[in-house]
């Protein structure tokens, strides 16, 4: 008779690991499945996306909805004339800004707050008469800087002071 019992017992024991292995894993493992990363936001109709760059021609704003850690911004044939204070700013990551062929005709104080990590800007081809003294402000990344083909008859006094590491205008 212990022999059948055992057995019993045994297969008994076996069934309630195998419970409490399910329940610990659908309890336990479950919610880390369901913890990936959160997609990024949907790529603008106006632009071509990849993980960290975005390309957009003919749009009618500044792309909010792009993904935080968008690395490279193209901004072509753009249907607006002004960058308004903060313009990018819900892009922290950025690193390469061209902004060329679009009808900027004004760039506000504060334009690019918010992006210290951003190291090329490229403003040509646009209609931009006048820059604000402080249009630059925080841009302490910024290595290449270009201006060319615009309406600039002068510029601020001091407006390139706050770019230590300027190397190539």
């Amino acid at each position: 008779m212990a022999g059948p019992e055992r057995r019993s017992e045994g297969r008994r024991s076996l069934l309630l690991f195998l419970a409490l292995l399910g329940l610990l894993g659908s309890c336990c493992w479950g919610p880390v499945a369901s913890r990936r990363a959160p997609r990024p936001p949907p790529c603008p109709a106006s632009c071509s996306c990849t993980r960290d760059t975005a390309f957009c021609v003919d749009s009618k704003a500044v792309p909010k909805n792009l993904a935080r850690d968008v690395i490279s911004l193209t901004l072509i044939n753009a249907g607006f004339s002004e960058l308004k204070e903060a313009a990018f700013a819900h892009l922290p990551s950025l690193q390469f800004l061209l902004l060329n062929s679009n009808k900027f005709s004004l760039i506000r104080d504060n334009a690019f707050t918010g992006l210290s990590h951003l190291q090329y800007l490229f403003i040509e081809n646009n209609d931009i008469q006048s820059l604000s003294k402080n249009a630059f402000r925080g841009l302490k990344s910024l290595t290449h800087l270009s201006l060319a083909n615009n309406n600039l008859q002068t510029l601020p006094r001091d407006l390139l002071k706050p770019l230590d590491i300027l190397s190539d205008l």
